[in-house]
């Protein structure tokens, strides 16, 4: 159990970080340091332009996440971090799941050991969709999360409701992966990183105009990425391409267009099951419940255009069209039940497992000011609709009993069957989104605004085309309402409210399909700028309501009949800081108290935890200062603190506990010269062996990584 005290240094941190965001306001020296050519200080100013990459930062001054368009944190009613393309670099993340980790209110429940499958939980709810630039597409657990971070500018996460833009959706928020853009100005880097479990890693990424007047750019990123794992056996290479090309059509007309192709060929690990006693087994880290003829194969192809036009009085119209192909195979030898408490034997099965999905997406708005009662408000009118089809099949084979003390990985994997391609479905959205942004008053801000939607899916076999379901629950409307109250020229005080909706495959007694299940958020924030707009903080406090879930019908025999009666609360609140403190001093912090509880549920789950995969306390950590003068102007440290509360699967007498835990990381960077770093990254530095995910049901528990470390070199130019 995470001790009282280890909690108390972490929300004390948090709360500390506007203390010293004073402190380091009074004390900013008004003379102009010596700024060198890869550490300059920050100077934000407005734009229309969201990108993170030059800004050398790991504050932001504008987000597009929730509003299509680009504006502030403080125009944005809503709980958003940010994670830059700055702060990726100086930490040397290269997984979307890694990043996330390492964000404020985020819970990333990992599914296979080399972590490209997993689940991503906010405020206590799952995170079913990841937006690519602003595109939702579905996140479920046989996905691989996200391409490498390699190709984003910057991710932004929001928290709580997103049905305004997406859809569907759970409450618990969204992902915006928003992709490197081409830029006229030659530009480029190298790089490669070398590190513990044989990791090797080679990219590059260049940009240039096409043309002498720079009308055309293009830009390319590619990598290859091989490592094995603290878990015997298990390996993983990646290998990825992205190309964009950018053409101004006219000085206010750009199209866009690209691809990018993923491929990542690993041995997959399910994990450790638990013991008969719902206990953690205290084994070897490097303990593989497997076998070394694993098989994981994942490709992702993402293609994309869109065509943007501004207008001389600041509106805009863009449309985009989006198709991801996703395959995966997997071939697994796996745990299969608890194993005993005394012999350590467990059952293990072989599975095959194969799926193809493919999304399309098409999107089309105008944003722009108008004017009334002698002020500018701003309007955003937008349609999409999108689809996906998927298809799987799967394939039995043998079973037998291996010891979790003394495991046997050179089991031969047997041949399996898959056959036909037997499940399959399809679902398609089609949405209207409109929002207004009234200012009727100096201080006040008004947001209204609503998507009507339809949603309809359909479950089939795909090779025959028969349709087993259908649901069809008609037009939802999901309305968003918020208010800004400007404090200074600073801070603002926001309110919003916002709902969604998700639609259920369980059936009544009559065999009709329940109504979607909705969720609504009421949220209150402060939001703040300082130090010239390179720090931004927040606090906010939430409450979700989430209704109508399927529940078993008790008045019938059938154990297959729900009724629309489970109702969970979710609540909490989250801090955060980001930004540059002092030129050369980046940080970034966060903490969030999460506790969801069924409110309405069988009589077992009532008053429980909801959600106990998610840590009710959770502290993230990263700080980086670069010296700019004197003996140490060449050299950086950097450092990172990772804490969470205590986690748990399951109720009850199968109840499986995870111990809190907090991990510190540290880093020591170099500047061998103008354009060159390199720099030296040891995780988990005090080598704490914890458990990062755990599980009830056989399988699925993992522990933590070790003690590694990490040498990075880039060069740019």
């Amino acid at each position: 159990m995470l001790h009282q005290s280890t909690i108390a240094l972490a929300v004390s941190l948090a709360w500390a970080a506007p203390l010293t965001l004073a402190f380091a306001q009074q004390n900013d020296p008004a003379a102009p340091a010596a700024v060198t050519t890869t550490l300059p200080e920050v100077k934000v100013t407005a734009s229309d332009d969201a990108s993170s990459e030059l800004t050398h930062s790991y504050a932001v001054h504008a987000v597009t996440v929730g509003s299509k368009i680009p504006q502030t944190l403080r125009e944005t009613p809503q709980s958003i971090s940010v994670v830059t393309r700055q702060r990726m670099d100086d930490q040397n993340v290269t997984k979307i799941e890694d990043v996330l980790k390492q964000t404020t209110g985020v819970n990333v429940t990992r599914l296979d050991g080399a972590g490209n499958f997993n689940s991503i939980q906010a405020r206590g709810f799952d995170i079913g969709t990841i937006q690519l630039d602003g595109l939702a597409i579905s996140q479920g657990a046989n996905y691989s999360t996200a391409l490498d971070t390699a190709i984003y500018d910057r991710i932004e996460v929001l928290r709580g409701p997103a049905g305004l833009l997406q859809g569907a959706g759970e409450p618990g928020g969204t992902i915006n992966l928003v992709r490197k853009r081409a830029r006229a100005d030659f530009a480029g880097s190298v790089g490669v990183m070398l590190g513990s479990w044989d990791t090797r890693r080679a990219e590059f990424d260049l940009t240039s105009k096409l043309d002498e007047a720079g009308r055309i750019r293009a830009r390319v990123v590619g990598l290859v990425d091989d490592r094995e794992s603290f878990v015997n056996t298990l390996e993983s290479k990646k290998k990825l391409g992205y190309g964009t090309v950018e053409i101004d059509l006219t000085s206010r007309t750009t199209l866009s267009v690209g691809l990018a192709h993923q491929t990542v060929d690993a041995v997959i690990d399910q994990g450790l099951p638990a013991l008969a006693n719902y206990t953690l087994p205290n084994v070897s880290r490097s303990t593989l419940i497997g076998s070394k003829n694993n098989v994981q194969d994942l490709q992702t192809d993402d293609m994309f255009a869109e065509l943007e036009h501004k207008f001389d009085d600041g509106g805009l119209f863009k449309f985009a069209a989006r198709q991801i192909d996703r395959a995966m195979l997997y071939k697994v030898l796996r745990a299969n039940g608890l194993a005993s408490v005394t012999t350590g034997d467990v059952l293990y099965q072989t599975v095959g497992f194969q799926q193809e999905a493919r999304n399309v997406n098409l999107d089309a708005y105008y944003a722009g000011p108008f004017q009334l009662g002698g002020r500018t408000h701003k309007v955003l009118l937008g349609v999409n609709r999108s689809t996906e089809e998927s298809k799987n099949r799967q394939a039995a084979g043998v079973t037998g009993t291996m010891n979790i003390y003394h495991p046997n990985n050179n089991i031969s994997y047997p041949a399996l069957n898959f056959g036909d391609y037997n499940a399959g479905s399809k679902q398609t959205q089609t949405g209207l989104y409109g929002q207004v942004q009234l200012k009727p008053l100096d201080r006040w801000t008004f947001l209204l605004g609503g998507r009507l939607g339809r949603w309809e899916t359909e479950s089939r076999n795909p090779t025959t085309g028969v349709v087993s379901s259908t649901s069809k629950p008609g037009t939802q409307f999901t309305p968003l309402t918020s208010v800004i109250y400007t404090l200074s020229d600073n801070s603002s005080l926001y309110a919003s409210y916002a709902e969604t909706f998700v639609g259920q495959t369980a059936i009544d007694k009559n065999g009709k399909l329940l109504d979607p299940r909705t969720g609504s958020q009421i949220e209150f924030g402060i939001k703040s700028e300082w130090l010239d707009k390179r720090v931004n903080t927040s606090f906010a406090l939430f409450r979700i309501i989430d209704k109508d879930r399927a529940i078993d019908d008790t008045s019938t025999p059938s154990l297959t009949d729900s009724i629309a009666g489970g109702k969970v609360r979710s609540q909490g609140l989250e801090a955060e800081v980001s930004g540059q403190l002092a030129a050369g001093w980046e940080l970034i912090a966060g903490y969030a108290y999460t506790s969801a509880k069924y409110l309405q549920a069988p009589i077992a789950s009532v008053g429980q935890a909801f959600s106990p995969i998610t840590p009710r306390h959770s502290f993230n950590l990263w700080s980086k200062h670069s010296w700019r003068d004197g003996a140490f102007n060449r050299w950086s440290l950097a450092g990172g603190l990772k804490v969470v509360s205590d986690f748990a699967s399951g109720i009850g007498a199968t109840r499986v506990v995870g111990d809190g835990y907090a991990t510190v990381s540290g880093q020591v960077g170099y500047q061998i010269d103008s354009t060159t770093t390199a720099s030296l990254t040891v995780t988990n530095l005090f080598d704490k062996k914890y458990y990062e995910k755990v599980s009830n049901f056989g399988r699925q528990n993992f522990y933590g990584e070790p003690r590694a470390v990490m040498l990075a070199v880039k060069k740019i130019f």
